[in-house]
């Protein structure tokens, strides 16, 4: 009997799975995602995508409009600190106090406060529409893999009947202790433990204290707690948790949860319904590597941060779409296996100044929230638009200038248009119709050329055919234009230049002139990029 076989096999179908599922289906590569869990989980776990994560997202088919739903009117929530949610001396602060307006970088919000459940749902339907097999109540087993494949036994966990798939590459996206990092026997590095919290579930109608449907962060210093509310019915309490000083998880009786709840809200009488309580490690580590042949880790399984300032979550997005674009292009036949070295290589050391800079938060922090909180303090471990929209790749994916100094970021509001750079956000228009320079991203490779550069556009146009890639050109002035004239200056080019964009709107390549033989530099730059 022949076994079945499929282009990737992904384990796990939280934010990392579900990401990597929809972004493959999205670019024709079908793969199987199993989770072990008989259902999708309702509750809130984690909450906020960044702006990169929303741009990226926002390319995949089915997402954006369910995203915009989702996130009805709130973009970013109201932060505060007091002795309780009762308390009427509770101060309100501006996350965004001291910083240039976010909003000029990009066309999405800041922040899109929405749950990670409500997120879950969004990318499981759409990567099932998209033609994505995902089988929950199925777990792996386990695998073995040769040079040309990986072979995994699978069990439906409902009847414990066994089956056998063949893939052609495996995706850890199995959580924080990820069986299949163990398996593949990778070592971690790192502070490992270095906290721990429960996280208390529960609904009662707060709207004598909080406006109905509020999204806010209410931090109680002194306390160990924290109030995370989502605009729902069901809230959640972050309370500080030392096993080192004999507490125990039989200490979180509901009684005692409910008694926490009632304390923290500063009403003893208010009628509250408890829905879950759960622990909640805090963690610091590392995978030493990202791959082991044809098995990659991504997310928490490669790595895993405090949760204090909400990046964790947002890593894990941007992991599965760096890994399922490269995968896409090298099981479409477009790129050299080469190109599957490029994952690690950029997003390492990106990874590493998050988790550092979240190790610092979480010293700070007291239950979810820090106990001070100062944005406009530079030096404030808190996430900035510098951090994830001013990040800067080095690999052979980027086609790196001579005069590079090999910086990790830049000023996202000072954008030089670099190669390994984000692409810039610029407004376009075209008629009647106005959008961002990233809405022409994600489905496959872009150029961008100048206002007098017909001479790139049809290179690339030839480029593509020759390659067999991927690859829309436009030029400014045929039907795009921006209104303002920043494109050039963003992008670094003059009007007789041209840009490459990567499927992740990161700036693979630039021309910043004219060149004489448009069609042999592009040819360059784009073998090189995918490894051909």
């Amino acid at each position: 009997m022949s076994v079945p076989r499929v282009p990737v096999l992904i384990v796990g179908g939280a934010y990392t799975g579900l990401t990597t599922a929809l972004s493959l289906a999205a670019r024709g590569v079908r793969p199987l995602l199993v989770e072990r869990r008989p259902s999708a989980s309702t509750l809130p776990k984690a909450w906020g995508l960044n702006t990169r994560s929303q741009e990226l997202l926002n390319t995949l088919p089915g997402v954006a409009q369910r995203l915009r739903t989702a996130l009805g009117e709130a973009q970013w929530p109201q932060i505060s600190h007091g002795t309780s949610i009762a308390d009427p001396g509770r101060r309100y602060l501006d996350p965004l106090d001291g910083q240039p307006d976010p909003q000029e970088l990009s066309s999405v919000p800041p922040l899109a406060w929405v749950s990670q459940a409500q997120v879950e749902e969004i990318l499981r339907t759409s990567a099932e529409e998209a033609g994505a097999q995902v089988c929950l109540g199925t777990e792996l087993v386990s695998f073995v893999q040769d040079d040309e494949k990986v072979t995994a036994t699978l069990r439906d966990v409902s009847t414990g009947r066994e089956r056998v798939v063949e893939a052609d590459y495996m995706v850890a996206a199995d959580g924080n202790m990820s069986p299949v990092r163990e398996m593949l026997g990778i070592p971690v590095e790192g502070s490992g433990v270095i906290g721990h919290m429960y996280i208390l579930t529960f609904e009662a109608d707060l709207t004598r204290y909080v406006a109905k449907g509020a999204v806010e962060v209410i931090g109680m210093p002194g306390s160990g707690s924290s109030f995370i509310l989502d605009g729902s019915e069901r809230h959640t309490l972050w309370v500080d948790y030392f096993p080192e000083r004999g507490e125990t998880p039989e200490d979180f009786t509901e009684a005692r949860c409910l008694e926490r709840i009632r304390h923290a809200i500063g009403d003893a009488e208010i009628d509250v319904t408890f829905v879950n309580a759960r622990f909640f490690a805090i963690n610091h580590k590392m995978a030493e590597r990202f791959r082991e042949g044809r098995v990659f880790l991504a997310g928490d399984s490669a790595h895993a941060c405090p949760p204090n300032g909400g990046q964790g979550g947002n890593l894990a997005i941007q992991d599965a779409y760096d890994l399922s674009w490269r995968l896409a292009l090298v099981l479409t036949g477009q790129a050299g296996a080469g190109l599957l070295d490029t994952y690690e290589t950029e997003r390492r050391p990106l990874i590493d100044i998050t988790l550092k800079r979240e190790v610092e938060l979480a010293k700070i922090s007291e239950g979810r929230v820090p106990a001070s909180y100062n944005p406009a303090d530079p030096n404030a471990p808190i996430p900035m638009a510098k951090e994830f929209l001013g990040f800067r790749c080095h690999s052979a994916a980027v086609r790196t200038e001579a005069d590079d100094d090999g910086s990790l970021q830049e000023d996202p509001w000072h954008p030089t248009g670099r190669p390994g750079g984000r692409a810039p956000h610029v407004v376009l228009t075209d008629g009647p119709r106005t959008f961002s320079t990233h809405d022409l991203f994600g489905r496959g490779f872009v150029l961008l050329a100048g206002y007098e550069a017909p001479e790139w556009v049809t290179a690339a146009e030839e480029v593509a055919r020759r390659l067999g890639v991927t690859l829309a050109a436009y030029r400014l002035g045929d039907r795009l234009t921006d209104g303002d004239g920043t494109w050039c200056g963003r992008y670094g080019v003059e009007p007789t230049g041209a840009t490459l964009i990567r499927p992740d709107a990161v700036v693979a390549w630039r021309g910043k002139r004219s060149s004489v033989d448009p069609e042999g530099e592009l040819t360059t730059a784009l073998t090189a990029v995918l490894t051909r």
